[in-house]
């Protein structure tokens, strides 16, 4: 239950959200570019409900053959019928064959022109358009068909849009029928909506209050051989501005350096009194293992306070809680943060006692400190640093303003991203890949820690990911399928025959599943030897 609960929901509620507004980008844009849409299903078959809507004008004529129905008579409203069309000089949908489930037993089954039982519906031209639907209104020369299914199936792995002929041109009012730019505009808007989603997203959480923990960060510590020595920064200097960003936290710290990684930062701190400018590099590198006692702590008024106590971690197995203030450790004084780090360091994995102040009253507890080596490398500069006269803000933004953070942090999530494979590219090493279920495990894990906030952001990491993997020149996917409608348009019109796109893609498919499942091999290992993707 614990498994379902933790990693398989996350992940699939993520992926279900994701693929559905995705295809709903490909659905809305064909609509609007005139394709006829058949189907547009949540999950994936077999289905368990649907509903059919629309209004199409289906005209009938002389050559129009009925099956299992006596002729339009025959038709009645709520019926679910099978129509093969094929569309007139003016552009109106004609049917060639309509069909009716076949009755299941009764004489009726065996009237003329009603199908029965032996006879075999001759074989209809690949280019009629083929819809289904159930009749809204019967009238003399025509009918009408609500022949929009939207479907919700068991398989809930993502969703789908189904339209009239993605790859024949001479089926009526299909895709393929269609120019280069509605095609192009179709393709695209799946990726276009998965890279909107994060606006949206981030839109709305800067226009919730939400409390952020706000103070002066302070260098507390320099671990020789790194970027913050190398620059100069000394124990003690306070922390007022990197990158061009004002840091308020080590949050911001961290989300400056990851930006700004391999390239000079300016950071401004405060040294003696004296504002000082001092030119900070990070390297891409493996920072180095550290015991651990699982807490996040502030520094206030000389007194080292716990602000938050991870899951799992010693300090959780010790009784540890938010608000304890921490007086001594390892049988020294604890008055601030470099004290705390320098006692755990020198302690190792032995059995530590702790004096911590709780509601006023001293409390000697054990802590068994954990080495902690993260597994990846990332953009560091080396310092340790402790966050001194903090305090809670409630923060929100009013629309006009949040719309633009939200444009913001989805560019620099971006920037991000591209920042961690330049590193690990410049490093020479491949970035390390997850399939399915090391997305789920991370999914998880993240939203286990962070809650509703944290399945928010790594859902629109997700998105971010899935638009970029999508708008890439791979086959199958939509990328692949814009190379062609865009090698169409650079031979003025003259088309790529469809089997031998569809060859393509085939490929495409059957490589990408091959990586998918090598991939997946390795999450499988990882989870064996329970290790995390996040590190640690």
């Amino acid at each position: 239950m614990e498994l379902i609960l933790i990693f398989i929901l996350p992940f699939v509620g993520a992926l279900l959200l994701l693929v559905v507004i995705h295809e709903f980008g490909h659905f809305a844009t064909a609509r609007a570019m005139g394709v006829k849409v058949l189907e547009f299903g949540v999950g994936f078959p077999p289905r368990a409900f649907g509903f059919y809507t629309g209004k199409t004008l289906v005209m009938v004529d002389s050559a129009t053959r009925f099956v299992n129905i006596d002729g339009v008579a025959g038709l009645r409203t709520g019926q679910l019928v099978k129509v093969s069309s094929a569309e007139d000089q003016d552009g109106n949908l004609v049917a060639r064959v309509v069909e009716a489930p076949k009755p299941r037993r009764g004489w009726a089954s065996r009237l003329p022109g009603r199908g029965g039982e032996g006879e075999k519906e001759e074989s209809v031209p690949v280019e009629y358009l083929k819809h289904e639907g159930k009749v809204r209104a019967v009238e003399s020369g025509h009918f009408v068909l609500a022949d929009m299914l939207y479907s919700v199936n068991w398989a809930p792995l993502g969703g789908f849009v189904r339209l009239a002929g993605e790859s024949d041109p001479r089926v009526p009012r299909s895709l393929a029928s269609k120019g280069v730019a509605t095609r192009f505009l179709v393709l695209v808007a799946g990726p276009f909506m998965n890279a909107i989603f994060p606006i949206v997203v981030f839109t709305a959480l800067f226009m919730i209050p939400q409390d952020v923990v706000v103070g002066q960060v302070v260098v507390s510590r320099i671990t020789a051989g790194t970027p913050a020595e190398e620059a100069g920064l000394l124990p003690g200097d306070i922390i007022l501005q990197a990158g061009g960003r004002l840091i308020e936290n080590q949050n911001d710290l961290r989300r400056a350096t990851n930006l700004n990684g391999n390239s000079n930062m300016e950071w401004l701190v405060v040294r003696d009194g004296r504002e000082v400018v001092v030119l900070v590099h990070p390297r891409f590198e493996q920072p180095k293992g550290q015991w651990r006692a699982g807490i996040l702590i502030s520094e206030i008024a000389g007194q080292v306070t716990v602000s938050q106590v991870f899951d799992g971690t010693p300090a959780e197995e010790a009784g540890l809680q938010p608000d304890d203030v921490i007086a001594e450790a390892g049988g020294r004084g604890i008055t601030n943060t470099g004290d705390l780090i320098e006692a755990i360091a020198f302690n190792e994995d032995a059995a530590m006692p702790w004096v911590i102040i709780r509601e006023g009253r001293q409390q000697p507890i054990t802590v068994t400190p954990r080495f902690e080596q993260e597994r990846s490398r990332q953009w560091i500069t080396g310092e340790s640093t402790v966050l001194i006269d903090s305090h809670t803000e409630s923060r929100s933004e009013p629309p006009w303003t949040a719309v633009a953070s939200g444009f913001a942090s989805t560019w620099e999530l971006l920037v991000m991203i591209k920042q961690a494979l330049a590193g690990a590219f410049d490093a020479g090493e491949v970035p390390e890949l997850s399939g399915p279920i090391g997305i789920a495990q991370v999914t998880g894990e993240i939203t286990r820690d962070g809650g509703l906030t944290g399945w928010l952001v790594i859902t629109v990491l997700l998105s971010i990911n899935l638009a970029i993997l999508n708008i890439l020149p791979l086959p199958m996917l939509d990328g692949g399928r814009l190379v062609f409608v865009m090698l169409e348009w650079v031979r003025r019109g003259k088309r790529v025959p469809p089997e031998k796109e569809g060859l393509v893609h085939l490929i495409g498919f059957v490589v990408l599943i091959g990586a998918v499942l090598v991939i997946s091999a390795n999450d499988i290992n990882r989870l064996i030897q329970g290790n995390s993707f996040l590190g640690g």
